[in-house]
């Protein structure tokens, strides 16, 4: 009985699925996941040295941030439910306001808005949907590019956060805005 399940569940029978090289790969799997953690990294690694800096209180950091981290279910499960046709949306709206936010450097009112978009607008699980999307035709290339999703998106914010730290040392916090 046992023989046969493994003969049934034969592990060869996934070699022949690998995600290959491609265009898609490179943006889906590995440019898009970079692109998310190193802005949510580079960020946060002198967000707090900056309130210092300016006199402002860092409590307000984290209450736009918490804030940001309530409204995140919220607007996942718009891009969720309304597809991709919501993502781009949300994304030109996170895209402006972290504009601002480093544009406007010495407003504390333009950084509390993109501290607060950062975490509520933060499109990572949109590039999983696209990732499941793009490589969904089986069940393995749909795991092997999510996994390659999140394996590559925690390298980059591990990454950007020793990336920001060093930049905001060499250029001040103007560097280290997104």
């Amino acid at each position: 009985m046992a023989e046969d399940l493994q003969d049934e569940f034969d592990e060869d029978d996934f070699d022949d699925e690998d995600l290959q090289w491609s265009c898609n790969y490179v943006v889906v799997c590995i440019l898009l996941p970079t692109l998310i953690g190193f802005i949510n990294g580079f960020f946060w690694s002198g967000l707090a040295l900056h309130y210092v800096d300016m006199g402002w209180a860092v409590a307000r950091a984290g209450l736009a941030s918490t804030i940001g981290l309530l409204l995140r279910p919220f607007f996942q499960q718009i891009q969720i439910r309304a597809g991709f046709w919501a993502a781009v949306p949300l994304g030109a709206l996170h895209l402006g306001l972290a504009i601002l936010g480093a544009a406007l450097t010495t407003q504390e009112w333009a950084v509390i808005l993109e501290v607060t978009a950062l975490q509520g607008l933060d499109p990572s699980i949109t590039i999983e949907g696209i990732a499941f999307d793009v490589f969904g035709l089986s069940e393995t290339m749909a795991r092997q590019a999510s996994s390659t999703v999140l394996a590559v998106f925690t390298i980059a914010v591990a990454t950007a956060v020793t990336i920001g730290g060093i930049i905001y040392d060499f250029a001040g916090w103007q560097g280290g805005a997104n």
